[in-house]
């Protein structure tokens, strides 16, 4: 295992052409940092108090490059890529409160010691609520979208709809053990993501061939594929976890956004975070599905500079 570990993890921090495929923004910069061992990869821009983007599943930094740009206009913008995907080498451990301390480790290389802001996706939420929890001073706003805090509900989740397709059908399968979704879906993930995107997306025509290739690729590299299902194994940990984390409710001001249309959470997303927070902001987008930064990108983007600009 240890030689597999250090396998994935040279093949991660290897040039690759994965880094230029993703244009990067004007005005923003592709850095790597080691943290505790692991080297994570960024994407830095603008100037003034940190505005912290962390990615979801099937996407990566890239998933806000149309929001960064308009935050940069007053803040210091980094979007990471989780450890394991993209351009980040993998973790030693993909349990949401060891990767947790990675990806807080990197905000505060650009804080400047004030409290500074998060803004997450899908299991981008997962892997940031422990040290939301943990670190609640170092942090001014947060913004969960579009994925549940893993608690006990997420166990009733249906597989199964009358209209085909459940939302989270894929929990099960992606934590299969025996290395079962990523056996499956090698050399297939253009056709996987293509699906798996538009599956879970309202407005499916923002996801052209191109941006579609671009994503897949990514995923394609062995050690993110496999690391993208390793999130989803270590999920029923993640409920345990944060039972206790949980004991503390998050204070902060904390706005839980929802897409309104097909493929989106809607008003769960608000009513779900609501149960790890006491001062929840709620907002759901109409006709948005799962992917609201690239599906809905000026009610998005309009919806968070309002809630940071706030005081």
């Amino acid at each position: 295992m240890a030689c597999l570990l250090s396998l994935f993890s040279l093949l991660a921090t290897s040039p690759s052409s994965a880094a230029d495929a993703f244009p990067v923004p004007a005005g923003f910069t592709s850095e790597y940092k080691v943290i505790d061992g692991v080297r994570l990869h960024y994407v830095k821009g603008g100037k003034g108090p940190l505005v912290y983007l962390v990615h979801g599943f099937g996407q990566s930094w890239y998933e806000w490059h149309h929001l960064m740009p308009e935050l940069a206009k007053n803040h210091t913008v980094v979007a990471p890529d989780l450890p394991g995907l993209g351009e980040s080498a993998v973790p030693h451990s993909y349990r949401a409160t060891d990767v947790a301390p990675l990806l807080y480790k990197l905000a505060l290389q650009f804080s400047g010691n004030q409290p500074f802001d998060l803004v997450s996706h899908d299991i981008g939420n997962w892997n940031t609520y422990p040290f939301v929890v943990k670190h609640a001073s170092q942090l001014r706003r947060v913004i969960f979208m579009e994925a549940p805090i893993p608690d006990e509900s997420i166990w009733s989740f249906p597989a199964f709809t009358p209209q085909g397709e459940s939302l989270v059908w894929h929990f099960s399968f992606f934590s299969a053990k025996n290395n079962l979704a990523e056996t499956l879906i090698a050399g297939k993930e253009r056709l996987f993501f293509e699906h798996f995107i538009k599956e879970h997306a309202t407005n499916k025509a923002v996801f052209t061939p191109e941006l579609l290739d671009l994503y897949a690729r990514s995923y394609a590299k062995p050690h993110s594929l496999h690391a993208a299902f390793e999130y989803y194994r270590v999920l029923n940990q993640g409920v345990a976890d944060n039972k206790l984390l949980s004991q503390n409710k998050i204070a902060l001001p904390v706005l839980a956004i929802g897409g309104g249309g097909h493929g989106g959470m809607g008003k769960y997303q608000i009513e779900q975070i609501g149960r790890f927070a006491t001062n929840v902001t709620g907002k759901v987008i109409p006709d948005c599905g799962h992917w609201l930064p690239e599906e809905c990108t000026a009610e998005l983007n309009s919806a968070v500079i309002t809630f940071l600009n706030a005081r």
